[in-house]
């Protein structure tokens, strides 16, 4: 199976037009501190994971099932190499929840798709580079407004379910017990022109690097996990069940 072929006049193409179009680092920064603090919804986590139910991703050229399902896959294959890593079988399964802001009326262009860095550069790598043509940071400089070594987490990158769902985790740090290891996997998995393309490397620092190996070993779980059975059973829902509760003290605030 041949992942990851965008094609033109596709509705792949339709969106990161739209998300080149929207996605500008005055609208990163108004939508992070739209979200500075949590509470209009509180909810469990699988009831957020249910919610996925009905949402298929647009963006992505290898999958045409609810992303719920695509979340018991990824979980499935690290469950299968490693057996006795909980959080990082949770992981895998909440990965993509940060997509309930479907349910918020958002845009599908900041929900889904790569995200990028703005503010500096845009690396050619991108898919749908051509569509660019008008964005304010594609002739940047390389650093444009940041310093090498700064960090990830100094950068601005596109907003979506990834960035999203981490700001979510982070504010309800009480109520869950996940490590920051697997937080940063979730906040970075979408940024394929630093995990897979090499982009950014003159902006991380020592602690990015150890992230870029785990993002990419996560990302052969989440990517080729879309090869496998949609067939979820009784018993693989149960014992995700059960997890959550094992992991998620209580209902999160989104």
């Amino acid at each position: 199976m041949s992942l990851r072929n965008y094609e033109e006049d596709s509705k792949q193409e339709k969106l990161y037009r739209e998300m080149y179009k929207n996605q500008t680092l005055k609208y990163v920064t108004d939508q992070k501190k739209n979200y500075e603090q949590f509470g209009v919804i509180k909810m469990s986590m699988f009831k957020a994971l249910s919610l996925l139910d009905t949402f298929v991703d647009s963006s992505d050229p290898d999958l045409n099932i609810p992303n719920s399902i695509h979340a018991f896959q990824t979980a499935e294959r690290i469950r299968k190499k490693f057996p006795d890593n909980k959080e990082y079988q949770i992981t895998g399964l909440i990965h993509d929840i940060g997509k309930v802001l479907y349910t918020f009326k958002y845009p599908e262009w900041s929900i889904v798709g790569d995200t990028f860095v703005l503010g500096c550069k845009l690396p050619k790598s991108m898919v749908y580079y051509n569509l660019t043509v008008d964005h304010p940071d594609r002739d940047n400089t390389e650093l444009g407004i940041y310093e090498k070594g700064c960090g990830l987490e100094k950068l601005n990158i596109s907003f979506g379910h990834d960035e999203y769902l981490y700001m979510v985790l982070k504010q309800n740090k009480s109520k869950h017990k996940l490590s920051e290891t697997y937080l940063d996997i979730i906040r970075y998995h979408s940024l394929y022109p630093w995990h897979s393309k090499g982009e950014y490397r003159e902006l991380m620092n020592d602690k990015d690097y150890k992230t870029l190996k785990n993002v990419n070993e996560f990302n052969n779980f989440d990517l080729y996990s879309k090869e496998d059975d949609a067939i979820i059973t009784d018993d693989i829902i149960d014992y995700y069940k059960n997890l959550l509760k094992e992991y998620f003290l209580e209902d999160i605030l989104f």
